[in-house]
């Protein structure tokens, strides 16, 4: 270790995000498909989306390819279904540009006690904020936690590969 202090916190820093990067990779990393929803079309009625809209994605069983690239310590998040295709790059800890329902947001991604969140702030003020949160259950299932306003939708996904 070094003897200056900043040195050392930053190669902290870099180090935890190696740590959690592979941690995400293990736990995440793969193609997820939706088992069953909680509230999804409320949660897609609270960020606007029309009702044809709602109820199709309401049918829909996407899946989602999760791709964790440690040497260039980016996250890959691509969702995959009939009538939409959506692709997410980012770096933990780093704000990025990102589109949700064709508005541009800002957004930042965590990662904490084995929950990877997202917050996305869309530059539109008159579009409500969301927040994304992934873990993994003791089941094996990813659960994805989406919140606009007072609702909460769950999302439960099973490992395909």
């Amino acid at each position: 270790m070094s003897q200056n202090p900043e040195v050392n916190f930053i190669f902290f820093c870099q180090n935890m995000s190696s740590e959690d990067l592979a941690d995400i990779k293990e736990k995440f990393a793969g193609t997820w498909k939706v088992d069953r929803n909680e509230h999804f079309e409320d949660f897609l009625a609270g960020v606007g989306v029309n009702f044809f809209i709602r109820k199709m994605a309401g049918l829909a069983r996407p899946t989602s390819d999760i791709v964790v690239d440690l040497d260039d310590e980016t996250i890959t998040i691509t969702l995959n279904s009939k009538f939409m295709k959506k692709c997410s790059s980012f770096k933990l800890d780093t704000e990025f540009e990102d589109e949700f329902q064709g508005q541009k947001t800002k957004a930042i991604a965590t990662y904490e006690n084995g929950k990877l969140t997202i917050k996305n702030t869309p530059e539109d003020t008159s579009v409500k904020p969301t927040t994304a949160t992934r873990e993994i259950t003791g089941d094996g299932e990813l659960l994805q936690t989406m919140c606009v306003d007072d609702v909460v939708c769950k999302r439960y996904w099973t490992k395909v590969t």
